[in-house]
């Protein structure tokens, strides 16, 4: 795991058998983009192809540099054969996903029952 860095932003990546899972914490902004991006980038190299959930759970709010470093990661995983899935959006964010139309780039995993 990370520590928290000067803007309180941290993030941990496990691994499954089918999956990395990056669990970000903290705002998702341009404070903290060079920070999510090297969690990402540690996601993305856990398997080949890339098979990537970013789980949101901890994250309240993103602008458009979180957006960015997201899409980043969808494109660089989509051009290896693999995918960014995300999960535990709180419903800030999932509007913020809709009202962009990536709710449509995004699957969107939701809680197991």
């Amino acid at each position: 795991m990370r520590s928290a860095d000067r803007t309180g932003f941290s993030w941990v990546v496990t691994e499954s058998d089918d999956a990395a899972v990056l669990r970000p914490a903290g705002d998702l902004d341009l404070a903290s983009k060079e920070e999510f991006r090297n969690g990402l980038a540690e996601a993305l190299s856990c398997l080949r192809p890339p098979s990537v959930i970013v789980d949101l759970q901890d994250v309240a709010f993103c602008d458009s540099s979180g957006l960015n470093t997201l899409i980043w990661a969808a494109n660089t995983a989509e051009a290896a054969g693999g995918t960014v899935k995300l999960s535990g959006a709180q419903p800030r964010i999932t509007r913020l996903l809709r009202m962009t139309g990536l709710d449509k780039r995004f699957c969107l995993l939701t809680a197991k029952s």
